[in-house]
């Protein structure tokens, strides 16, 4: 039995990313996208034999956030998409509780005071963490990219039409390997998304900044594409995915408001699907809307009609009484619309306060 704890620049990092299984070997998990976050990005890895526990996380100094406690105290939480623990080979249940019980002694010991995390949907990782407060969040879309006849057998008949009408439009569309895009098309890029996270009243987390996708072409130079739709030589539509050979992730993006007529965005994933399918990989995760059931999560249902899976998060406290205390002063601190907005996140004092 072994337990380490690496960072990114750590090359056991990857060399136990690569031990995986390749279909487990996800972007979202790697050495190489945590490294694109400022913050303390931490692998947990517990070996026993050949088997793998491996559990990437951000580990966040909360006295560093302006609270006054007696010692230094952290928490942590995956990076931004889905995170958890990847095991190489679940099946064998004991190692899997004794992992875990390795983990919470180590945060116990490193005066961590709560974990949050959003388990993968495709890899069913919430089951791993039988000790921690798991529920359903949400509930997100997979595209089944083994399906016959894509087309006819997973969309739904408006979303054909919709395809449809974009393709009578004349637009037209550019794929790009991460490793190949240029400033220009960054540029373009964080225009059209940036101008949707305006237009929806994002939190400032969501605005990436441009040296942020610089770095996606740096460290995730094959394992990202960017897509790009044109009306009349105007991109109004763009996407940014995340994959791997075995599943892809649309991870960020956005549409020009005024060219919603056109149904580019519906054109955009169909064109991605074909893509994903032709290069072989199983499976697309869309994700899910903002709230259970709303328009964005039935948008993305209507190229997955039988792909609705449950989106899992999990939480633990360590520590309930420094925790509260924290709350009590980040509520001292924040405004009542802060307090009512982040009321049910767990680690809600990151908030309103000052990073």
């Amino acid at each position: 039995m072994s337990v380490e704890l690496l960072t990114p620049s750590d090359s056991k990092w990857s060399a136990y990313f690569y031990a995986l299984p390749s279909h487990l070997q996800d972007p979202y998990l790697s050495a190489e996208y945590y490294a694109l976050t400022s913050k303390e990005a931490q692998c947990f890895v517990y070996t026993q034999e050949e088997n793998i526990f491996f559990y990437p996380f951000i580990k966040t100094n909360i006295n560093a956030l302006g609270y006054d406690l007696d010692k230094n105290y952290y928490d942590i939480e995956g990076a931004y998409g889905y995170n958890g623990a990847i095991i190489k080979d679940d099946t064998e249940k004991d190692f899997i509780l004794k992992a875990r019980e390795a983990f919470i002694q180590y945060c116990k010991d490193a005066n961590i005071i709560a974990e949050f995390t959003r388990f993968n949907p495709l890899y069913k990782n919430h089951t791993y963490f039988a000790d921690m407060n798991v529920v359903v969040a949400n509930q997100n879309i997979i595209v089944d990219l083994k399906i016959e006849d894509i087309w006819m057998n997973s969309y739904e008949h408006s979303t054909r039409k919709n395809v449809k009408k974009a393709i009578r439009s004349n637009l037209t569309h550019q794929i790009i390997e991460a490793k190949d895009v240029s400033e220009a098309d960054i540029a373009i890029f964080c225009d059209v998304y940036w101008q949707t996270m305006q237009r929806n009243s994002a939190d400032d987390i969501y605005f990436f900044s441009r040296d942020y996708f610089r770095s996606i072409k740096e460290k995730l130079p094959n394992n990202a594409l960017f897509i790009f739709i044109s009306y009349e030589h105007v991109v109004i539509s763009a996407e940014l995915v995340l994959h791997n050979n075995y599943v892809a992730y649309s991870f960020l993006g956005g549409t020009l408001e005024e060219y919603f007529a056109y149904r580019p965005n519906d054109y955009l994933k169909h064109l991605l699907i074909e893509t994903l399918q032709n290069r072989g990989l199983d499976f697309f995760i869309l994700g899910g809307g903002v709230n259970l059931n709303d328009g964005i999560f039935n948008y993305k249902k209507n190229f997955a009609k039988n792909g609705v899976h449950p989106f899992y998060i999990g939480k633990s406290l360590y520590n309930t009484e420094i925790y509260h205390s924290i709350v009590k002063q980040w509520r001292e601190k924040v405004d009542l619309s802060t307090q009512e907005k982040y009321s049910s996140y767990l680690l809600k004092y990151h908030y309103g306060v000052a990073d």
